[in-house]
Protein backbone atom coordinates (compact mmCIF):
# COMPACT_ATOMS: atom_id res chain seq x y z
CA UNK A 1 0.00 0.00 0.00
CA UNK A 2 2.68 2.47 0.84
CA UNK A 3 4.37 1.68 -2.86
CA UNK A 4 1.38 2.47 -3.99
CA UNK A 5 1.03 5.48 -2.30
CA UNK A 6 4.40 6.37 -2.97
CA UNK A 7 3.82 6.02 -7.11
CA UNK A 8 0.37 7.76 -6.70
CA UNK A 9 1.60 10.92 -5.64
CA UNK A 10 5.55 10.61 -7.67
CA UNK A 11 5.73 13.14 -10.04
CA UNK A 12 2.57 15.73 -8.66
CA UNK A 13 3.08 18.82 -6.33
CA UNK A 14 2.06 18.33 -2.71
CA UNK A 15 -0.26 21.60 -2.71
CA UNK A 16 -1.95 19.97 -5.87
CA UNK A 17 -1.85 16.11 -4.15
CA UNK A 18 -3.79 17.86 -1.01
CA UNK A 19 -6.18 19.41 -3.08
CA UNK A 20 -6.85 16.45 -4.70
CA UNK A 21 -6.93 14.12 -1.76
CA UNK A 22 -9.40 17.22 -0.06
CA UNK A 23 -11.57 16.78 -3.24
CA UNK A 24 -12.13 12.91 -3.21
CA UNK A 25 -12.92 13.10 0.53
CA UNK A 26 -15.69 15.10 0.62
CA UNK A 27 -17.15 13.15 -2.43
CA UNK A 28 -16.54 10.22 -0.40
CA UNK A 29 -18.24 11.13 2.69
CA UNK A 30 -21.47 12.31 1.02
CA UNK A 31 -21.31 9.33 -1.77
CA UNK A 32 -20.80 7.13 1.46
CA UNK A 33 -23.84 8.75 2.71
CA UNK A 34 -25.76 8.52 0.08
CA UNK A 35 -24.99 5.37 -0.35
CA UNK A 36 -26.18 4.33 2.57
CA UNK A 37 -29.41 6.18 2.85
CA UNK A 38 -29.94 4.93 -0.90
CA UNK A 39 -29.60 1.15 0.49
CA UNK A 40 -31.76 1.46 3.11
CA UNK A 41 -34.49 3.43 0.61
CA UNK A 42 -33.94 0.47 -1.82
CA UNK A 43 -34.64 -2.06 0.63
CA UNK A 44 -37.47 -0.63 2.00
CA UNK A 45 -39.10 -0.14 -0.83
CA UNK A 46 -38.64 -3.85 -2.37
CA UNK A 47 -40.04 -5.32 1.61
CA UNK A 48 -42.92 -2.71 1.28
CA UNK A 49 -43.92 -2.71 -2.26
CA UNK A 50 -43.45 -6.33 -2.99
CA UNK A 51 -42.52 -7.97 -6.00
CA UNK A 52 -45.05 -6.99 -8.22
CA UNK A 53 -45.36 -3.40 -7.55
CA UNK A 54 -41.34 -3.15 -6.95
CA UNK A 55 -41.14 -4.89 -10.69
CA UNK A 56 -43.12 -1.48 -11.68
CA UNK A 57 -41.17 1.34 -9.57
CA UNK A 58 -38.25 -0.08 -11.59
CA UNK A 59 -39.49 -0.40 -14.66
CA UNK A 60 -40.81 3.09 -14.79
CA UNK A 61 -37.55 4.56 -13.27
CA UNK A 62 -35.96 2.86 -16.12
CA UNK A 63 -38.12 4.63 -18.94
CA UNK A 64 -37.27 8.06 -16.80
CA UNK A 65 -33.41 7.71 -16.86
CA UNK A 66 -34.07 6.97 -20.97
CA UNK A 67 -36.06 10.29 -21.12
CA UNK A 68 -33.44 12.29 -18.77
CA UNK A 69 -31.05 10.80 -21.90
CA UNK A 70 -32.87 12.96 -24.19
CA UNK A 71 -33.10 15.88 -22.08
CA UNK A 72 -29.08 15.14 -21.67
CA UNK A 73 -27.85 15.03 -24.75
CA UNK A 74 -24.43 14.86 -23.40
CA UNK A 75 -24.46 18.55 -22.06
CA UNK A 76 -23.71 18.11 -18.69
CA UNK A 77 -20.75 15.93 -19.22
CA UNK A 78 -19.78 18.45 -21.81
CA UNK A 79 -20.14 21.66 -19.33
CA UNK A 80 -18.40 19.67 -16.57
CA UNK A 81 -15.24 18.90 -19.46
CA UNK A 82 -15.57 22.62 -20.91
CA UNK A 83 -16.01 24.64 -17.25
CA UNK A 84 -13.13 22.68 -16.27
CA UNK A 85 -10.51 24.22 -19.15
CA UNK A 86 -12.10 27.99 -19.13
CA UNK A 87 -13.73 28.35 -16.17
CA UNK A 88 -14.78 32.19 -17.15
CA UNK A 89 -17.33 30.51 -19.99
CA UNK A 90 -18.93 28.95 -16.79
CA UNK A 91 -21.84 32.01 -16.94
CA UNK A 92 -22.61 31.60 -20.51
CA UNK A 93 -22.45 27.47 -20.31
CA UNK A 94 -24.79 27.53 -17.52
CA UNK A 95 -27.89 29.67 -19.01
CA UNK A 96 -27.59 28.03 -22.31
CA UNK A 97 -27.49 24.42 -21.20
CA UNK A 98 -30.39 25.05 -18.34
CA UNK A 99 -32.42 26.51 -20.35
CA UNK A 100 -32.13 24.45 -23.77
CA UNK A 101 -32.79 21.09 -21.11
CA UNK A 102 -35.77 22.70 -19.12
CA UNK A 103 -37.43 23.25 -22.45
CA UNK A 104 -36.48 20.04 -23.83
CA UNK A 105 -37.66 18.20 -20.86
CA UNK A 106 -40.64 20.29 -20.46
CA UNK A 107 -41.66 18.67 -24.10
CA UNK A 108 -41.16 15.49 -23.30
CA UNK A 109 -43.28 15.63 -20.47
CA UNK A 110 -45.90 16.96 -22.22
CA UNK A 111 -45.71 14.88 -24.97
CA UNK A 112 -45.33 11.80 -23.13
CA UNK A 113 -48.71 12.54 -20.71
CA UNK A 114 -50.29 13.32 -23.94
CA UNK A 115 -49.24 9.63 -25.18
CA UNK A 116 -49.91 7.76 -22.20
CA UNK A 117 -53.78 9.77 -22.17
CA UNK A 118 -54.15 9.13 -26.31
CA UNK A 119 -53.04 5.83 -27.30
CA UNK A 120 -52.59 3.35 -23.59
CA UNK A 121 -49.44 1.42 -23.84
CA UNK A 122 -49.45 0.00 -20.16
CA UNK A 123 -51.84 -1.10 -17.81
CA UNK A 124 -53.94 0.91 -15.77
CA UNK A 125 -51.59 0.42 -12.58
CA UNK A 126 -48.57 1.14 -14.70
CA UNK A 127 -49.41 4.50 -16.44
CA UNK A 128 -49.55 6.39 -13.13
CA UNK A 129 -46.23 5.15 -12.13
CA UNK A 130 -44.54 6.04 -15.10
CA UNK A 131 -46.27 9.93 -15.32
CA UNK A 132 -44.97 10.67 -12.30
CA UNK A 133 -41.46 9.35 -12.71
CA UNK A 134 -41.63 11.66 -15.75
CA UNK A 135 -41.32 14.70 -13.92
CA UNK A 136 -37.71 13.90 -12.50
CA UNK A 137 -37.02 15.55 -15.36
CA UNK A 138 -37.77 19.02 -14.23
CA UNK A 139 -34.95 18.88 -11.41
CA UNK A 140 -33.14 16.91 -13.69
CA UNK A 141 -32.39 20.01 -16.08
CA UNK A 142 -32.27 22.49 -12.86
CA UNK A 143 -29.57 20.24 -11.14
CA UNK A 144 -26.32 21.55 -12.30
CA UNK A 145 -23.75 19.52 -10.76
CA UNK A 146 -21.52 19.26 -13.35
CA UNK A 147 -20.91 23.30 -13.42
CA UNK A 148 -20.25 22.60 -9.70
CA UNK A 149 -17.85 19.52 -10.65
CA UNK A 150 -16.02 21.85 -13.67
CA UNK A 151 -15.13 23.94 -10.35
CA UNK A 152 -13.97 21.24 -8.75
CA UNK A 153 -16.05 22.68 -6.22
CA UNK A 154 -16.20 18.69 -4.51
CA UNK A 155 -17.49 20.02 -1.46
CA UNK A 156 -20.85 21.70 -2.92
CA UNK A 157 -21.29 18.14 -5.00
CA UNK A 158 -21.36 15.69 -1.78
CA UNK A 159 -23.63 17.91 0.24
CA UNK A 160 -25.62 18.08 -2.37
CA UNK A 161 -26.38 14.50 -3.43
CA UNK A 162 -26.33 13.94 0.68
CA UNK A 163 -29.62 16.08 0.92
CA UNK A 164 -31.21 14.48 -2.07
CA UNK A 165 -30.73 11.27 -0.20
CA UNK A 166 -31.99 12.22 3.31
CA UNK A 167 -35.11 13.91 1.74
CA UNK A 168 -36.16 11.41 -0.52
CA UNK A 169 -35.90 9.06 2.32
CA UNK A 170 -37.69 11.09 4.41
CA UNK A 171 -39.84 10.86 1.52
CA UNK A 172 -40.35 7.89 1.14
CA UNK A 173 -41.11 6.65 4.54
CA UNK A 174 -43.92 9.41 5.07
CA UNK A 175 -45.54 8.41 1.63
CA UNK A 176 -44.91 4.62 0.78
CA UNK A 177 -46.27 2.27 3.30
CA UNK A 178 -47.68 -0.68 1.52
CA UNK A 179 -47.79 -1.84 -2.55
CA UNK A 180 -50.70 0.38 -3.36
CA UNK A 181 -48.53 3.52 -2.86
CA UNK A 182 -46.36 2.60 -5.05
CA UNK A 183 -47.08 6.13 -7.42
CA UNK A 184 -45.95 7.97 -4.25
CA UNK A 185 -42.35 6.38 -4.62
CA UNK A 186 -40.89 8.39 -8.01
CA UNK A 187 -42.61 11.38 -5.94
CA UNK A 188 -39.83 10.99 -3.17
CA UNK A 189 -37.37 10.97 -5.50
CA UNK A 190 -38.64 13.79 -7.11
CA UNK A 191 -39.25 15.92 -4.36
CA UNK A 192 -35.04 14.96 -3.42
CA UNK A 193 -34.21 15.89 -6.57
CA UNK A 194 -36.31 19.43 -6.74
CA UNK A 195 -33.99 19.59 -3.09
CA UNK A 196 -30.38 18.73 -4.51
CA UNK A 197 -31.20 21.05 -7.54
CA UNK A 198 -32.54 23.85 -4.96
CA UNK A 199 -29.20 23.52 -2.98
CA UNK A 200 -26.60 23.45 -6.02
CA UNK A 201 -28.54 26.35 -7.50
CA UNK A 202 -28.21 28.53 -4.21
CA UNK A 203 -24.19 27.03 -3.91
CA UNK A 204 -23.78 29.53 -6.89
CA UNK A 205 -21.01 31.76 -6.67
CA UNK A 206 -22.09 35.48 -7.00
CA UNK A 207 -21.80 37.21 -10.27
CA UNK A 208 -21.66 33.95 -12.04
CA UNK A 209 -24.07 34.76 -14.88
CA UNK A 210 -22.92 38.42 -15.67
CA UNK A 211 -23.64 39.61 -18.75
CA UNK A 212 -24.47 35.84 -20.45
CA UNK A 213 -27.19 35.93 -22.47
CA UNK A 214 -29.31 32.31 -24.29
CA UNK A 215 -28.11 32.54 -27.68
CA UNK A 216 -28.99 29.45 -29.58
CA UNK A 217 -26.18 29.79 -32.02
CA UNK A 218 -24.04 28.93 -28.99
CA UNK A 219 -26.17 26.15 -27.92
CA UNK A 220 -26.69 24.68 -31.14
CA UNK A 221 -22.43 24.04 -31.08
CA UNK A 222 -22.41 22.78 -27.74
CA UNK A 223 -25.28 20.32 -28.80
CA UNK A 224 -22.53 19.53 -31.83
CA UNK A 225 -19.48 19.23 -29.74
CA UNK A 226 -21.88 17.10 -27.28
CA UNK A 227 -22.95 14.15 -29.08
CA UNK A 228 -20.13 11.57 -28.69
CA UNK A 229 -20.76 12.31 -24.80
CA UNK A 230 -24.63 11.64 -25.24
CA UNK A 231 -23.94 8.43 -27.59
CA UNK A 232 -21.46 7.38 -24.37
CA UNK A 233 -24.30 7.97 -22.03
CA UNK A 234 -27.28 6.47 -24.08
CA UNK A 235 -24.77 3.16 -24.69
CA UNK A 236 -24.08 2.37 -21.28
CA UNK A 237 -27.92 3.17 -20.55
CA UNK A 238 -28.63 0.36 -23.25
CA UNK A 239 -26.05 -1.37 -20.98
CA UNK A 240 -27.56 -0.68 -18.15
CA UNK A 241 -31.13 -0.91 -18.25
CA UNK A 242 -32.53 -2.19 -21.34
CA UNK A 243 -33.05 -5.35 -19.81
CA UNK A 244 -35.34 -4.23 -17.78
CA UNK A 245 -37.46 -2.89 -20.17
CA UNK A 246 -37.36 -6.16 -22.01
CA UNK A 247 -38.62 -7.85 -18.97
CA UNK A 248 -41.56 -6.13 -18.37
CA UNK A 249 -42.53 -6.63 -21.73
CA UNK A 250 -42.25 -10.72 -22.05
CA UNK A 251 -42.29 -10.85 -18.47
CA UNK A 252 -44.20 -10.98 -15.13
CA UNK A 253 -44.47 -7.92 -12.80
CA UNK A 254 -42.74 -10.24 -10.09
CA UNK A 255 -39.98 -11.65 -12.48
CA UNK A 256 -39.50 -8.18 -13.07
CA UNK A 257 -38.84 -7.36 -9.22
CA UNK A 258 -36.86 -10.34 -8.59
CA UNK A 259 -34.46 -9.63 -11.33
CA UNK A 260 -34.57 -5.27 -9.81
CA UNK A 261 -33.58 -6.17 -6.69
CA UNK A 262 -30.44 -8.12 -7.80
CA UNK A 263 -29.98 -4.74 -10.39
CA UNK A 264 -30.32 -2.57 -7.47
CA UNK A 265 -27.69 -3.90 -5.63
CA UNK A 266 -25.29 -4.20 -8.97
CA UNK A 267 -25.92 -0.47 -9.03
CA UNK A 268 -24.54 0.05 -5.51
CA UNK A 269 -21.47 -1.89 -6.35
CA UNK A 270 -20.51 0.10 -8.92
CA UNK A 271 -21.01 3.20 -7.31
CA UNK A 272 -17.93 3.58 -6.24
CA UNK A 273 -16.18 3.66 -10.03
CA UNK A 274 -18.74 6.14 -10.64
CA UNK A 275 -17.27 8.36 -7.96
CA UNK A 276 -13.86 7.70 -8.96
CA UNK A 277 -15.27 8.66 -12.13
CA UNK A 278 -16.78 12.11 -11.35
CA UNK A 279 -13.78 13.19 -9.05
CA UNK A 280 -11.23 12.22 -12.31
CA UNK A 281 -13.52 13.89 -14.83
CA UNK A 282 -12.85 17.45 -14.43
CA UNK A 283 -9.50 16.64 -13.28
CA UNK A 284 -8.42 14.80 -16.51
CA UNK A 285 -10.22 17.57 -18.47
CA UNK A 286 -8.26 20.23 -16.51
CA UNK A 287 -4.68 18.63 -17.05
CA UNK A 288 -4.93 17.30 -20.75
CA UNK A 289 -4.07 21.23 -21.97
CA UNK A 290 -1.70 21.86 -18.96
CA UNK A 291 0.25 19.38 -18.26
CA UNK A 292 0.51 16.27 -20.53
CA UNK A 293 2.53 14.10 -17.91
CA UNK A 294 0.58 14.90 -15.36
CA UNK A 295 -2.37 13.48 -17.11
CA UNK A 296 -0.91 10.40 -18.30
CA UNK A 297 -0.07 9.44 -14.63
CA UNK A 298 -3.37 10.22 -13.75
CA UNK A 299 -4.82 7.92 -16.13
CA UNK A 300 -2.26 5.04 -15.54
CA UNK A 301 -3.65 5.88 -11.34
CA UNK A 302 -7.47 5.62 -12.54
CA UNK A 303 -6.76 2.45 -14.38
CA UNK A 304 -4.64 0.81 -11.71
CA UNK A 305 -7.84 1.95 -9.09
CA UNK A 306 -10.40 0.16 -11.75
CA UNK A 307 -8.34 -2.62 -11.79
CA UNK A 308 -8.20 -3.14 -7.76
CA UNK A 309 -11.90 -2.40 -7.58
CA UNK A 310 -13.00 -4.54 -10.18
CA UNK A 311 -11.12 -7.55 -8.42
CA UNK A 312 -12.77 -6.83 -5.06
CA UNK A 313 -16.20 -7.28 -7.01
CA UNK A 314 -15.17 -10.67 -7.97
CA UNK A 315 -13.51 -11.32 -5.41
CA UNK A 316 -15.27 -10.43 -2.54
CA UNK A 317 -18.84 -9.48 -3.82
CA UNK A 318 -19.64 -12.34 -5.83
CA UNK A 319 -18.76 -15.24 -3.48
CA UNK A 320 -21.05 -13.39 -0.90
CA UNK A 321 -23.68 -12.01 -3.16
CA UNK A 322 -26.63 -14.91 -1.73
CA UNK A 323 -26.15 -13.78 1.56
CA UNK A 324 -26.39 -10.27 0.77
CA UNK A 325 -29.59 -10.75 -0.97
CA UNK A 326 -31.13 -12.63 1.80
CA UNK A 327 -29.85 -10.31 4.07
CA UNK A 328 -31.34 -7.06 2.10
CA UNK A 329 -34.34 -8.14 1.24
CA UNK A 330 -35.38 -11.23 3.02
CA UNK A 331 -36.34 -15.07 1.92
CA UNK A 332 -38.79 -13.93 -1.04
CA UNK A 333 -36.34 -12.42 -3.25
CA UNK A 334 -33.88 -15.86 -3.05
CA UNK A 335 -34.90 -16.17 -6.52
CA UNK A 336 -31.90 -12.71 -7.25
CA UNK A 337 -29.24 -14.60 -6.36
CA UNK A 338 -27.48 -16.18 -9.45
CA UNK A 339 -28.91 -12.79 -10.91
CA UNK A 340 -26.85 -10.35 -8.91
CA UNK A 341 -23.85 -12.78 -9.14
CA UNK A 342 -24.32 -12.23 -12.95
CA UNK A 343 -24.94 -8.57 -12.83
CA UNK A 344 -21.64 -8.42 -10.70
CA UNK A 345 -19.78 -9.83 -12.97
CA UNK A 346 -20.66 -7.09 -15.66
CA UNK A 347 -20.44 -4.69 -13.20
CA UNK A 348 -16.66 -5.04 -13.34
CA UNK A 349 -16.33 -5.33 -16.45
CA UNK A 350 -17.96 -1.88 -16.52
CA UNK A 351 -15.85 -0.66 -13.99
CA UNK A 352 -12.80 -1.56 -16.49
CA UNK A 353 -14.59 0.16 -19.53
CA UNK A 354 -15.08 3.18 -17.56
CA UNK A 355 -11.51 3.60 -16.71
CA UNK A 356 -10.41 3.38 -20.33
CA UNK A 357 -13.25 5.61 -21.83
CA UNK A 358 -13.23 8.52 -19.44
CA UNK A 359 -9.98 9.73 -20.01
CA UNK A 360 -10.62 9.60 -23.86
CA UNK A 361 -13.54 11.41 -23.33
CA UNK A 362 -11.47 14.23 -21.18
CA UNK A 363 -8.84 14.52 -23.86
CA UNK A 364 -11.70 15.06 -26.71
CA UNK A 365 -11.31 18.09 -28.48
CA UNK A 366 -14.43 20.69 -28.89
CA UNK A 367 -15.77 19.33 -32.32
CA UNK A 368 -16.02 15.83 -31.22
CA UNK A 369 -13.44 13.11 -29.43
Amino acid sequence: MARFSRWARAGLDSSYVKRLAKNLVWLICGNFGALVIGFFVNAYLARKLGQNAFGIYNYAQTIALYAAMMVDCGLNVYGNRATARDPARAGQLLINITAFQLILGTCVVVLSVSAVHLFPAWPADVSPVVVVSLLWLFPFALNIEWLHLGFQKMRAVALGRLIQHVVICLATLLLVVDSGSVVWAPLARLIGGVASAGWLLWRLPSGILGAAKMRLRQTVGYIRSSKWFWMSSLFVQIYHGSDILILQMTRSPAEVGQYSAGFRLMSMGIAVIALINVWMFPILSAEYGRDPGVFRHLRKLYCATAGVISGIILGVGLPLAPKIVLWVYGDEYRNSMPILQILMIAAAVLTINGALSQPLLAAGSESGV
